[in-house]
C-alpha cells in the first residue's frame, strides 16, 4: 500500500551530519568500565550541546520554534531545520539559518573546551521523515562533505554557500556586519588537499563571549562611575576571550600530544594552525600562538 507524502513529512531546508572524532578508537581501546563511562559522558555531551533532547528549557522551546529535528545514533548527529516554519513571517529564513549555523559553531567550541572534537557536514535540500523512514539525498551530499572534510571543521556544501551569498535579505546587513563574512571561512589545501568553506566557529565563540564581574570586582564596579564601568567592563571581556582562548588551545594540545597515529595528528596540527590565525585576527599582538610543527 503507498503512503501519501504530506507537507508534515516531507521538509526543505537545512540538514547536517556531525560525527564525533575518534569514536571508534576510543571504543576498540575500552577496558574498563570508567572508560566506557567517560566514552558514553561525552557522547551524551555533544548530543546535548547540539540539541538532542537538550535539558535547556529555552533551547527546546526555540527548536520547536524554527521546526529543528535532532537525531542521534551512536556518535553520529542528523540535523533538520527547514525554510518554513512557524518562526519564518517574523524571522525569516536567511536570519533563521545563519542563526542555526552560529548555534552549531557555539555548540563545536563547547565540545573542544571538553576535549570532545566534531568533524560535519551541511547541505540544503529535502527531508523526508515518516515513522522510522528517513531518505534525504541532502543528508546524503552532508555525509560526504562530512568525510572530505577530513579534520575538526563543520565544512557546507557549495549548494548551501550560495543560497546563502545571494538570498535577498543578505543586503539588509551593511559589509562590517555581513553574516556571512562573519560565520563562514574558506580553507585552501587541507591534509587531503580539498578545499572547503566551513562554519568558522572560533570567531563565533570569541565574539559571543560576554564579560561576568563577580565578587569583590562587582562591589567595585557598582561603587564605580560610568567610565569606571565601561573600563571594568572591557577588562573583564580581554580576560574572558583571553582564557577561552587558552582552554581551546590547551585541548588541542592535549589531544595532540596523545595522539599515537601521524594522520590522526595531523587534524590536530591544522586544528593549531586554524587557531593561531582566528586568536591573531581577533588578539592582534597579543595573540599567543600554539606551537605545533605540521606532521
Amino acid at each position: 500500500m503507498t503512503k501519501k507524502i504530506t507537507r508534515r513529512h516531507l521538509k526543505n531546508g537545512l540538514v547536517a551530519f556531525v560525527d564525533l572524532l575518534g569514536f571508534s578508537a576510543r571504543v576498540e581501546s575500552i577496558r574498563t568500565e570508567q572508560e566506557l563511562r567517560a566514552l558514553d559522558d561525552d557522547v551524551a555531551f555533544a548530543q546535548n550541546e547540539f540539541g538532542h533532547k537538550s535539558s535547556d528549557k529555552f533551547t527546546r522551546q526555540s527548536d520547536r520554534a524554527v521546526g529543528k529535528s535532532v537525531l542521534a545514533f551512536s556518535d553520529c548527529l542528523v540535523l533538520s531545520v527547514p525554510l518554513r516554519s512557524p518562526l519564518t513571517p517574523i524571522q525569516g529564513t536567511f536570519d533563521i539559518l545563519m542563526s542555526e549555523l552560529s548555534g552549531f559553531a557555539l555548540s563545536q567550541g563547547t565540545c573542544v573546551l571538553e576535549g570532545i572534537f566534531v568533524r560535519g557536514g551541511i547541505d540544503l535540500g529535502i527531508w523526508y521523515r515518516r515513522q522510522d523512514s528517513l531518505i534525504s539525498p541532502a543528508l546524503v551530499q552532508a555525509y560526504g562533505l562530512e568525510r572530505d572534510a577530513c579534520v575538526p571543521m563543520i565544512a557546507i556544501t557549495t549548494r548551501l554557500r550560495r543560497y546563502l551569498s545571494n538570498h535577498p535579505h543578505r543586503r539588509f546587513y551593511s559589509d562590517d556586519l555581513d553574516p556571512i563574512s562573519r560565520t563562514l571561512k574558506q580553507y585552501r589545501k587541507l591534509p587531503n588537499g580539498k578545499t572547503l568553506w566551513f562554519i568558522n566557529y572560533l570567531r563565533i565563540c570569541l565574539d559571543s563571549i560576554e564579560p561576568v564581574i563577580v565578587g569583590e570586582d562587582r562591589k567595585k564596579y557598582l561603587a564605580a562611575d560610568a567610565d569606571g564601568r565601561d573600563r571594568m567592563r572591557t577588562e573583564a571581556w580581554q580576560k574572558a576571550c583571553l582564557d577561552w582562548a587558552k582552554h581551546h588551545g590547551q585541548a588541542i594540545l592535549k589531544s595532540h600530544a596523545s595522539a599515537e597515529v601521524a594522520s590522526v595528528r595531523a587534524k590536530y596540527a591544522w586544528l593549531a594552525k586554524y587557531h593561531n590565525e582566528e586568536v591573531k585576527r581577533f588578539f592582534g599582538k597579543a595573540a599567543k600562538p600554539l606551537l605545533i610543527k605540521p606532521v
